[in-house]
């Protein structure tokens, strides 16, 4: 029998643990964008308000034992990448090799899409069965979801482009998440993506009982969609590919295009 205390984590289901507010960015990692941003200011795109918004957004519905305990020791994780990796911006044409932790890399991902899937109202029912994955309990849950890495490169906007304060050049300068949309023979698809500066990292979600060779037919579309995307998978550890992904602009105009509409209530 519930107590009267008992609520419902975003994480981990029925608890009576306190009940703690979750950053869509970790303040550890929104501290190290604010110190690289030079004095600027990091804006957050809100689909929903369709405007940028100087508050970060918060939700409370994650307990203090997920918050300050795995979800925190993903977030550690992260930071450290950021620090010798992610933090850089990458010229056009640049080689970049990536050494990553393929699980604690997609898990935290999957929890950084969760929290804007929740903030947004638009397909947190879609992360559930995933939960168990996302909290470092059952790695081959994680199997329905294909991961891959895009490089995104300076932009330079012609004349007509850079109006209402936009600069000439716009650098892959700040982090943010939402959905990228790529073009299949059958019409254009919508996959999730959080963008650390230079680096967009894709995540496909394919049905659970999918089969082998059709998420093999899978990634092979995706990539022959995206050429200079590679996939990443859980047998290796580190990746080459090269700054040639898509430019900063034309990724920041896909995030505010392709999304998930609000669910009606």
């Amino acid at each position: 029998v519930g107590t009267v205390t008992e609520w419902e984590c975003a994480f981990c289901g029925p608890t009576d643990a306190k009940r703690t507010k979750e950053h869509l960015w970790p303040a550890s990692l929104h501290r190290r964008v604010a110190a690289l941003l030079d004095g600027g200011e990091q804006k957050f795109w809100i689909a929903r308000l369709e405007k940028a918004l100087s508050n970060e957004p918060t939700i409370r519905d994650v307990c203090a034992s997920c918050n300050n305990g795995e979800l925190s020791s993903l977030d550690n994780y992260v930071c450290q990448v950021f620090d010798r990796e992610f933090s850089i911006i990458r010229e056009r044409g640049e080689e970049v090799k990536l050494e990553y932790d393929y699980h604690l890399l997609k898990r935290w991902l999957l929890k950084m899409s969760y929290n804007s899937a929740r903030m947004s109202s638009s397909d947190a029912a879609l992360f559930q069965p995933l939960l168990p994955y996302i909290m470092g309990k059952n790695q081959s849950i994680g199997r329905s979801v294909k991961l891959f890495l895009e490089m995104t490169y300076p932009s330079e906007l012609t004349e007509e482009d850079a109006h209402d304060g936009v600069p000439m050049t716009v650098r892959p300068a700040i982090n943010r998440v939402g959905f990228v949309g790529y073009k299949t023979p059958a019409g254009m698809k919508i996959v999730r993506a959080v963008h650390l500066r230079s680096f967009s990292f894709l995540l496909a979600f394919l049905p659970p009982t999918a089969k082998a060779a059709s998420m093999q037919a899978f990634v092979a579309e995706f990539l022959s969609s995206r050429p200079a995307a590679r996939e990443l998978r859980a047998s290796m550890s580190q990746v080459s590919l090269h700054c040639d992904g898509i430019d900063c602009w034309s990724s920041i105009v896909s995030g505010m295009t392709h999304r998930l509409k609000p669910k009606e209530t």
